[in-house]
């Protein structure tokens, strides 16, 4: 039995051995592990209920409401959406009165925002994310017999009443807020608000004022497949480094700067399609301008990058230009010498990192001076 347990003591102390030579072969961590968005579809369904404003109170005219929906969401604020909803609308007429409902159907294509990721920036643990919406569609109506047999029972004049099938384009919009209790599923609330041509509810409006019909929706909705992915760590010597920096000087020859003659290296991270410096970079931040006011004989390089699986080559160019323009000035602001600082930017030319989200980044290089 001790021989038992010496043999498991000894296998841990070499597996914790060999563990430890792996991480000093691997060097310094240069970026931690983060999540990054993973395009994915949603499917989901409402039920609820909608009015058509008419001549009658609005609680006379809530009908049953129903809707489903498919997007796809390309990255962590916008998503392309199809949509179906309808059942029934009603309406009245004030003298003789007369109530009268219809049915329809709605197909619609919308754009979707995610207000949270938009404002405060993507995080794959959020659960509440309110957004908004609109898009246009087409409401087919159509079973309008009772609009019909009143304008023959009371020769109503209904200026705009139809039978059969009704074609009636439809241009909408809506806010609703998505609360993910588990990882791939939500409760759901949406409100819209639909404007279709006036003959829609078969009467004519003064001056052809357009006919509105709104909707109030609760459900549920699931995500399809991973909405997001951790990357690995990024190690000096498993980095693949931006392209070495050239500096060219009327008196001295071009010289590249090599790792080893750098002090110290710190990649600030950007949400897509920003150059504004998040609160969580400031520590890394920090640490550049603590080395900088220890060391006054070095200058520091920032180079702007942009992810290429967003955006094009021209705003990504000013985008770099803009990321590293933003470090330029935190670092200005915090009593860093400008004639220390040096800025260059490469759009989306050069994708240092395997990620496109690790590529939204400002990297920055203290350098010692002389090589500048």
């Amino acid at each position: 039995m001790k021989k038992r347990y010496l043999k498991l003591l000894l296998f841990a102390l070499v597996g914790s051995s060999f563990a430890s030579a792996q991480e000093q072969q691997q060097g310094e961590l240069l970026l931690a592990p983060m999540d990054v968005f993973v395009p994915h579809w949603q499917i989901g369904g409402e039920i609820g209920g909608g009015f058509d404003r008419g001549e009658a109170k609005w609680t006379k005219l809530i009908s049953p409401a129903f809707q489903l929906t498919g997007a796809y969401h390309f990255n962590e604020y916008l998503a392309a959406r199809v949509a179906i909803s309808g059942l029934t609308s009603k309406n009245e007429y004030a003298f003789p009165n007369e109530k009268y409902s219809w049915k329809f159907v709605q197909p619609a294509i919308d754009v979707k925002v995610d207000l949270a990721s938009l404002i405060y920036g993507w995080n794959p643990a959020n659960q509440f994310t309110p957004y908004v919406f609109a898009g246009l569609g087409a409401a087919i109506s159509f079973d309008n017999d009772d609009a019909v047999e009143a304008n023959k029972r009371w020769d109503i004049e209904f200026q705009k009443i139809w039978d059969g099938k009704r074609f009636n384009p439809v241009i909408r919009a809506g806010v609703g807020c998505e609360y993910w209790f588990l990882e791939k599923a939500a409760l759901t609330f949406e409100a819209n608000a639909n404007m279709l041509p006036d003959h829609y509810n078969s009467k004519w409006g003064k001056n052809d004022n357009k006919d509105w019909r709104f909707n109030a929706m609760i459900g549920v909705r699931f995500r399809l497949g991973d909405h997001n992915r951790k990357t690995s760590p990024v190690y000096a010597e498993a980095r693949t480094v931006q392209e070495p920096v050239v500096v060219e000087t009327p008196q001295e020859p071009v010289h590249k700067i090599t790792r080893a003659e750098t002090d110290l290296t710190v990649n600030v991270q950007f949400i897509i399609n920003q150059s504004i410096i998040r609160p969580t970079e400031f520590p890394k931040l920090q640490e550049i301008i603590a080395y900088l006011q220890a060391h006054p004989e070095v200058h520091v390089l920032l180079t702007g990058y942009a992810d290429k699986e967003t955006g094009n080559p021209e705003i990504n160019e000013r985008l770099s230009r803009e990321r590293a323009d933003a470090v330029a000035s935190f670092l200005c602001n915090q009593g860093i010498d400008s004639e220390r600082i040096h800025t260059d930017h490469k759009g989306d030319r050069i994708q240092p990192f395997d990620f496109p989200a690790q590529n939204r980044v400002c990297i920055c290089i203290v350098v010692k001076s002389k090589y500048l």
